[in-house]
């Protein structure tokens, strides 16, 4: 039976929509806040929008690869906020660049303790990692006795991470985006990303083919506590100081992130291109609002709607796979 013009017509649609839908709704939406305020479409605002999405980012692209690899990690944004506490309290003791590898390794741990529970524990990433959440969450209180710990102002040298500027661009944008860059060619260049990427597609295919499946969703973990305990450092560089408390506003923006950017392109499934795209929408957003004035709280109500419609739309871009996830 002939395909008629119509049905090709609405099949192109579809397609277009698949492939660059989420995309034109952020240039839309941009243009939309372009009109309603003057100051929004400026090189200052990109600056500032950039600028206050970076540990958001960083959060998002570490938890994109444990998503890609077929998992879930609770403990991102609590690593953040654990992180940031590890950095303040090593800095007068081993020098600043000595708290910002401690800093990474504290993260590293976190992250190959989630790993292990979830590959050799035989445990539920959700479950795990909603108990690391916890974990931290005590051990952070316990730390700081819910006080903030101040860095000295004579640490020039880690200040000018969060708060030093090249130019006109701020200096820890110019470190997002070369953190960001080499996830992404990690994501979709080497031989780990390809392996993480074909344990969330199809596991039992992966252990068939010789793939250490286990090891390299360990590594999805460890990479997701590594760029959270980066977030955790330009936040605690940013603001002078580590915060007992806070980090848990970063889970519900990366997941958000995370599964509005797998729409990205059509492809359905996380990558980190997307999930970059994802944060800045959001963020964008954010900035917006705050220029029409909306009120705060909507951009709570905003992140959760997008949310609900980001896991919509991935689900009917793998409308053709059979649903049997119900973790």
């Amino acid at each position: 039976m002939a395909t008629s013009s119509k049905d090709k017509s609405a099949t192109t649609l579809v397609n277009f929509l698949r492939r660059w839908g989420t995309i034109a709704v952020i240039v839309l939406t941009g243009v939309g806040f372009a009109f309603a305020s003057p100051y929004f479409f400026t090189f200052s605002n990109f600056n500032n929008i950039l600028f206050s999405m970076i540990v958001s980012c960083l959060v998002s692209v570490g938890l994109t690869f444990v998503v890609i690899g077929g998992s879930f990690d609770l403990s991102v944004g609590l690593t953040v906020t654990a992180s940031s506490i590890v950095t303040a309290y090593l800095i007068p003791i081993l020098g600043p660049w000595g708290a910002i590898a401690g800093a990474l390794c504290a993260g590293a741990c976190i992250g190959l303790i989630n790993g292990f529970l979830v590959t050799y524990g035989r445990l539920s990433g959700i479950v795990v990692t909603l108990g690391m959440m916890f974990v931290l969450g005590g051990i952070n209180i316990f730390l700081t006795d819910g006080y903030q710990v101040a860095v000295d102002y004579s640490e020039a040298a880690f200040l000018f991470i969060g708060q030093g500027k090249i130019g006109i661009v701020a200096f820890p944008v110019i470190i997002l985006l070369v953190v960001v860059a080499i996830m992404h060619i990690v994501a979709t260049r080497t031989k780990p990303g390809h392996y993480i990427t074909a344990v969330g597609d199809n596991p039992m295919a992966a252990y068939y083919s010789g793939v250490k499946v286990y090891n390299w969703l360990i590594l999805a973990f460890i990479l997701a506590g590594i760029m959270s305990s980066i977030g955790g450092v330009i936040l605690t560089s940013v603001s002078t100081s580590a915060q007992p408390v806070g980090g848990e506003g970063y889970l519900l923006e990366a997941f958000a992130a995370v599964f509005l950017g797998a729409t990205v392109l059509g492809k359905g499934k996380p990558h980190v291109f997307g999930t970059i795209l994802g944060v800045f929408f959001l963020y964008m957003v954010t900035s917006g609002m705050n220029m029409v004035g909306f009120p705060f709280a909507a951009r709570q109500l905003f992140s959760g709607i997008i949310l609900i419609l980001a896991v919509g739309a991935n689900a009917m871009l793998n409308r053709e796979e059979i649903h049997l996830k119900f973790i």
